[in-house]
């Protein structure tokens, strides 16, 4: 972890200098969102598990916050870094190991998503979007899902040799992940295969798990939800290490 630590210090002082452009189309986008769909759309879908339609989505808005901004930071920005600017060859002829800058990667995502979320549930609370205490456990979930998603786009990341490479996991994967992520519509009336496939998605864990923690209704599905998004990072988190260890050291 130590080594790690410093490739995400290396990363977190380059990008505070650029963290306002880059925090804030995200937020703005979010904030169009919540009021575009939640007033909008709620003028006439007024209420969704009995709760008013905006209070419904605002919690699945923070959470696809936190993903895009984990998952941005590994993936265009990573590609920058791996093949454009040449830092994590740079990295690697120190002592600082492929594993190091990997770990330190994801560890510079999880924190770029964690901030989103915050920010944008900091936003959320003078508007009464937050009807629980339960919701200041929301960081560490978001911390959890920043992370999950920071190991999914250095995945493709490493396998991925043309920056327009990206255009196919943002609009064949990402995408389709926000709009069927259980945001803006829940599960409940779709089919069951739809369902399933649905449930197979981390978002719509991190999402679910947002809801029930700013809505107060925790329980131990609350657990499966965060535990599920455990497993995607377990299965994920060295994919990446072996993957770059084959093409920076050959």
């Amino acid at each position: 972890m130590r080594g790690a630590t410093r490739f995400w210090a290396r990363n977190a002082t380059v990008g505070r200098k650029t963290m306002l452009t880059t925090l804030g189309p995200r937020f703005v986008e979010a904030i169009a969102y919540l009021a575009i769909m939640g007033l909008g759309l709620g003028a006439y879908l007024t209420s969704i598990d009995g709760v008013s339609y905006v209070v419904f989505i605002a919690p699945g808005i923070a959470a696809s916050a936190v993903m895009f901004g984990a998952i941005l930071e590994t993936s265009y920005n990573a590609f920058v870094r791996i093949h454009v600017r040449r830092v994590f060859e740079a990295a690697v002829t120190t002592p600082l190991s492929v594993g190091d800058v990997v770990v330190g990667e994801y560890m510079w995502g999880a924190t770029r998503g964690t901030i989103y979320g915050v920010v944008f549930l900091i936003v959320m609370a003078p508007f009464g979007l937050i009807e629980s205490w339960w919701a200041l456990l929301c960081p560490l979930v978001f911390m959890l899902g920043a992370l999950t998603f920071a190991v999914l786009g250095m995945a493709y990341t490493s396998f991925t040799s043309n920056i327009e490479h990206f255009n196919i996991f943002w609009t064949g994967v990402m995408t389709p992940m926000f709009l069927f992520g259980g945001i803006f519509f829940p599960f409940t009336a779709l089919p069951e295969w739809a369902q399933v496939i649905g449930w197979c998605l981390p978002l719509s864990h991190l999402v679910a798990a947002t809801r029930e923690l700013v809505m107060g209704d925790v329980g131990w599905v609350t657990l499966g939800h965060v535990g599920v998004l455990m497993a995607f990072t377990a299965v994920l988190f060295w994919l990446p290490v072996r993957r770059l260890s084959r093409t920076l050291l050959a």
